[in-house]
């Protein structure tokens, strides 16, 4: 008897902290996306540069970035809710300029687009 309400809590247990990391995840990513840009030195410059000679961030992140990456995706099962929106939230308190660049700058948002893409390819090649 005692181990079935062992089980019974651990199903019970899973099913929150899944549920709760899915809820979860999208902020830990905007919080990551805005670390890097602080790491990086982003500013206007930087992505109209990026943008024009259509620079891939994917290139630019480290190994241990990219495995991080590759852990979350194995965690949430997916990097679905990675969009250039939830990009731009992340961005947009710390880096005004360079948000505005995406919600403003067509080619711009499609770079973006194009390096989230790129970016879920990149960690579904290394799981």
């Amino acid at each position: 008897m005692g181990n079935l309400n062992l089980d019974i809590l651990r199903k019970y247990a899973n099913i929150f902290g899944t549920g709760l990391l899915k809820e979860t995840t999208p902020k830990i990513a905007q919080g990551f996306i805005n670390q890097l840009f602080h790491q990086w030195h982003v500013d206007t410059d930087m992505v109209t540069q990026y943008v024009q000679s259509n620079q891939s961030l994917w290139d630019k992140m480290a190994p241990d970035t990219r495995n991080q990456l590759g852990v979350l995706a194995e965690r949430v099962g997916d990097l679905d809710f990675i969009t250039p929106e939830l990009f731009i939230t992340g961005i947009k308190k710390d880096f005004p300029g360079v948000a505005s660049l995406f919600l403003n700058w067509p080619e711009a948002g499609e770079w973006l687009t194009m390096q989230i893409d790129e970016l879920k390819a990149g960690v579904s090649e290394t799981q």
